[in-house]
């Protein structure tokens, strides 16, 4: 599996308000933050490699976040994944600690416990 140094937080999410949000978090943190609005954006942007975190809805149209993450560690990167979702299940409580994924936020996401989890892993940029 490839694991990288890299610098890139991708945020997915079909809510554009919620991107929003979080990118102005992750970009007042010093991250370099790319916004996508479905899982299938980030499949086309080439831009896995380079990714050192990815927050990802869980529900969203054609390729929810879990598909987006499987599919990405099926391509042969450990990229460190957040869910966020406003239906937290005890499937995708089952998800947590495999294959890099490291923490299920539900929504509304609280701003201080997302940034104190990507200062845990990424340490600051």
């Amino acid at each position: 599996m490839h694991t990288q140094p890299n610098s890139i937080i991708a945020v997915v999410d079909d809510d554009s308000a919620v991107r929003t949000a979080i990118a102005g978090l992750l970009n007042s943190m010093g991250w370099d933050v790319r916004l996508f609005a479905s899982g299938s954006e980030v499949l086309r942007s080439n831009l896995i490699s380079d990714v050192a975190c990815l927050i990802t809805d869980v529900r969203m149209p054609n390729v929810s976040g879990v598909e987006l993450h499987d599919r990405i560690v099926r391509q042969g990167y450990v990229v460190p994944t957040i869910f966020i979702t406003a239906f937290p299940t005890p499937e995708l409580s089952a998800n947590l600690n495999k294959d890099g994924v490291i923490a299920i936020f539900e929504k509304p996401v609280d701003a201080n416990e997302l940034a104190d989890c990507i200062d845990q892993i990424l340490g600051k940029p």
